[in-house]
């Protein structure tokens, strides 16, 4: 096999983020240390969006993840998959495999961009902004994505292959606070045991900087 290049730093945010944390862990996981760059996304303007960062990462957002060649990965799920290439926390069957990519899209596609979104604005924007109805499909596509994935654990311990995977670390990192951010868990019983059993992992790490994090000032906008 050919060795690949090491990573050298990486890009993510002084406030919690789900997509930075996915990688934190699975590198505290794997054992890999590198220099890591907090940036500041909530300055005006944000620190992600200087040029020099946009150099980096032309679509300016968080996780990067600087190669010891000097390429840079960006895409929290992507940065997963090369991280976790050739390791135990990526199937080796093809079919897995593709089952793998196929709950990272789903997390990326009908998961974070809810849950995600909802918790970002309840904790550091203004909920008041928003329109009532967005607030409503926020809330009501969120819970459904936890729906799907309650049915599809009631019959498994992780999401792939009965082991867990990168598959779970992707969808781990917003579900595991999503009650903080007003989803509700408690209607989703096989959600709430894998969330124990992905936090019973070897060399598991929390989130830091957000809710739930110790010394978070909630500052929560009501909605």
């Amino acid at each position: 096999m050919t060795e690949r290049p090491f990573p050298l730093r990486f890009y993510e945010s002084t406030v919690a983020s789900g997509n930075a944390y996915k990688v934190r862990l699975l590198m505290a996981q794997l054992g890999i240390t590198c220099e890591v760059i907090a940036l500041d996304i909530l300055a005006q303007p944000s620190q992600s969006r200087t040029a020099e960062f946009l150099a980096k990462n032309p679509n300016g957002r968080i996780p990067v993840l600087e190669l010891e060649d000097g390429t840079f990965l960006a895409e929290s799920n992507a940065i997963l998959f090369y991280l976790a290439d050739g390791s135990a926390f990526m199937p080796s069957a093809a079919v897995e495999r593709a089952q793998v990519l196929q709950w990272m899209f789903f997390e990326q596609y009908s998961h974070e961009p809810y849950i995600a979104v909802m918790k970002s604005w309840r904790f550091w924007g203004d909920l008041s902004q928003k329109r009532p109805e967005e607030i409503a499909l926020w809330q009501t596509r969120g819970q459904a994505a936890l729906n799907v994935m309650d049915t599809h654990l009631r019959k498994r311990s992780f999401f792939v292959g009965e082991r867990y995977s990168i598959a779970d670390i992707a969808l781990y990192a917003y579900t595991h606070t999503a009650d903080l951010a007003g989803f509700d868990l408690v209607s989703t019983p096989a959600v709430r045991a894998w969330l124990d059993r992905v936090a019973a992992q070897p060399d598991h790490v929390l989130i830091a900087n957000g809710p739930g994090s110790a010394g978070f000032q909630d500052h929560r906008q009501p909605g």
